[in-house]
């Protein structure tokens, strides 16, 4: 959780800086920093600590079906608040795709063991999703007010790092940064690429397509996992995986597919 607090925090410092360098509008009402407040706590403070906390309890393939999850999450939040009902495309597209999840982590599931402690991961899983999922939605909104998509990525992050900062000090968590080589480079990569780049560029599709169907992403990424895993890591295609990247694949062209 400490690096969580560092990344984002450095992440923040950086899109900023680019904001005031590049003369990129940094003023907001008070009411348009309660609604960056709320994206950032949700989004870049919430939704990691609570991951963090399930990926104690639960393997590889259960974290990412909890996640996979924030597509439907997304369709209800969006009908309950917006009374904005989805592309029939986009909820078959998630179920094909959250279908191909199964099968590509098919051995870890079948050999996955409930307990109290994996029970309480699972549900801890799906709360952090559901916190990322209001994130998602509060995005879409203040791209809809015209509100620029990096100066709020970049204050979202300053939000959520301060305010995990200020629960770490209340719980007595050490903040002790670790000053080795590979630490350091590991944060940068992850800040810049991680969170600056992969931020912005994720919550600028929202703003294009919608928070719905840019929610696809939680899908697919296990299978972009993968590919890197087969180039550098020597990965073995099995059955059950080329079954679940066909149907991710095929449930990403369901939801890009125009009604």
């Amino acid at each position: 959780m400490v690096s969580v607090f560092y990344r984002f925090f450095l992440s923040s410092i950086i899109i900023l800086l680019f904001c005031v360098l590049n003369q990129i509008n940094l003023k907001f009402s008070f009411k348009e920093h309660v609604y960056i407040a709320i994206l950032g706590i949700t989004l870049f403070n919430i939704n990691y600590v609570l991951f963090y906390l399930s990926t104690q309890q639960l393997i590889s393939g259960f974290v990412a079906l909890c996640f996979s999850s924030i597509l439907f999450m997304n369709v209800i939040n969006n009908i309950l608040f917006k009374q904005n009902y989805p592309k029939i495309m986009t909820v078959i597209g998630g179920l094909v795709g959250t279908l191909g999840l199964v099968f590509i982590f098919y051995e870890e599931i079948i050999n996955f063991e409930f307990s109290k402690g994996t029970s309480y991961g699972i549900f801890i899983g799906i709360l952090a999703t559901y916190f990322a999922s209001i994130g998602n939605l509060v995005s879409e909104y203040t791209s809809k007010i015209k509100m620029n998509v990096i100066s709020v990525t970049g204050y979202g992050m300053l939000y959520g790092s301060i305010t995990l900062l200020l629960y770490l000090l209340i719980t007595g968590i050490n903040l002790n940064f670790d000053m080795s080589y590979r630490y350091i480079l590991s944060l940068t990569y992850l800040s810049i690429f991680g969170s600056v780049f992969g931020f912005i560029l994720y919550l600028t599709i929202i703003k294009n397509i919608g928070a719905n169907e840019a929610a696809y992403i939680a899908i697919i990424m296990p299978l972009i996992a993968l590919v890197i895993s087969t180039i550098f890591e020597g990965l073995k295609w099995d059955l059950s995986l080329y079954i679940g990247a066909a149907l991710v694949i095929f449930g990403n062209i369901l939801i890009l597919k125009k009604n």
